[in-house]
């Protein structure tokens, strides 16, 4: 008798440490597949203007804006970071339209940095007056 209740209390712990571990390398599995890394997204080699990459990158995401002069006006409405590549001697952004409803970047989410962009004028949201600095 003693046999078979230390065989049956072998079985349970087996059973429990099993189990355990089986919950333990589940949780591991889901943890992992909610991770999200940035993305990095290059203008004009991925989408031609700055607003395209806005529109297709997802919060968090880093947009990297190669040498040249572009010429748009960019609504920012997620966390990110738009940045040229070589500095705003090398990259200028010239707002298509500037007036007191449209600036260079209307910046709508927390969160969003800009950098190395020669011309730099955004407004702020209430603000009717566009705002504008050398971001370099």
């Amino acid at each position: 008798m003693k046999k078979w209740i230390k065989l049956l209390a072998l079985f349970f712990i087996t059973v429990i440490l099993a189990s355990g571990f089986a919950i333990t390398a589940s949780a591991e599995i889901v943890s992992q597949s909610n991770v999200k890394s940035s993305s990095i997204i290059y203008v004009p080699d991925e989408y031609a203007k700055i607003q395209w990459a806005v529109d297709n990158a997802s919060a968090g995401d880093i947009i990297i804006v190669r040498d040249g002069t572009y010429v748009e006006n960019v609504e920012v409405d997620k966390s990110l970071t738009i940045r040229s590549e070589n500095g705003s001697a090398h990259t200028i952004v010239h707002p298509a339209n500037l007036t007191v409803t449209e600036s260079l970047f209307a910046v709508t989410a927390n969160y969003v940095n800009i950098f190395g962009i020669h011309s730099g004028c955004y407004r702020m949201v209430g603000a009717m007056v566009p705002y504008c600095r050398d971001t370099s």
